[in-house]
């Protein structure tokens, strides 16, 4: 196999590097405004809100929408890698089938070879047994004189010789067609030990990919969840501010109705 059919090893380079997930724990100033906006939730509807509440509350929402923001982001990149896997998974697959031909070529032609060499035996086979054959009609069809015994002994001996001609020439062949099958058979065997290493390797990639598929899917339907507990959140978040601006509403209102009327048309 030429060095441009073999596949490319640059391309069979090792894709076990994973995105690095961030721990979705919460910070010390995450825990410090939760304790905060609790607490904010715990005061009686009817209590007003002080301008450093409200202030908590739009740092807390303000933190809870860059954790979104990352977590998108960080859902991004797991879908990407898992699409540069599964492209990585069909080049193997595809390298793997044309190794597949490549070994099924170097069987047609190691058969062919053979039967070649029985043909060529064959044909060998058959012009000795013709030889044979004309030499012993020849001696049964000459007379018993002297000159006839000669000829005919004369005859034999160059059949002999023309028969040892080409016993030699058909054990030269068989010698050039046995060194032939000898180096496509140590080919087949290099080809055969080659794929089966390839094909090791691929399975043991594969398995490490779909391994790594399975882990990704374990994490990205653990930042679903966090999504949703942070939508979650961030609802209940806009729900308690509507009520704080509802309440900063009537506080001012209230305000305004218990002031003098010389104040209020200042105001």
């Amino acid at each position: 196999m030429s060095s441009k059919n073999r596949p490319d090893q640059h391309n069979l380079e090792d894709s076990s590097s994973e995105i690095p997930l961030e721990d979705n724990l919460p910070t010390p100033e995450t825990q410090e405004l939760e304790l905060q906006v609790n607490t904010i939730r715990t005061q009686p509807d009817e209590s007003p809100l002080s301008s450093n509440q409200i202030e908590i509350l739009k740092r807390y929402i303000e933190l809870k929408e860059s954790e979104v923001r990352d977590l998108r982001e960080q859902q991004n990149q797991y879908q990407q890698f898992t699409q540069k896997n599964a492209v990585k998974i069909d080049t193997f697959i595809k390298q793997n089938r044309l190794l597949a031909a490549q070994l099924d070529e170097a069987q047609r032609n190691t058969a062919r070879l053979q039967a070649e060499m029985e043909e060529e035996r064959r044909e060998h086979s058959e012009q000795i047994t013709l030889l044979k054959s004309d030499f012993e009609e020849r001696l049964k069809q000459a007379g018993v004189t002297q000159d006839q015994v000669k000829e005919l002994l004369r005859k034999r001996e160059e059949f002999k010789e023309k028969v040892r001609e080409d016993l030699k020439r058909i054990k030269l062949k068989e010698r050039e067609l046995e060194n032939k099958y000898e180096l496509l058979r140590n080919d087949t065997q290099t080809l055969l030990d080659s794929k089966d290493r390839q094909i090791l390797e691929l399975k043991k990639k594969i398995d490490a990919l779909d391994l790594e598929l399975e882990q990704f899917d374990d994490r990205l339907r653990e930042s679903a969840n966090i999504l949703n507990g942070v939508g979650s959140k961030k609802r209940r978040l806009i729900e308690t501010l509507k009520i704080a601006i509802s309440l900063l509403e009537d506080i001012d209102n209230e305000n305004l109705s218990v002031l003098p009327d010389s104040e209020r048309k200042a105001g």
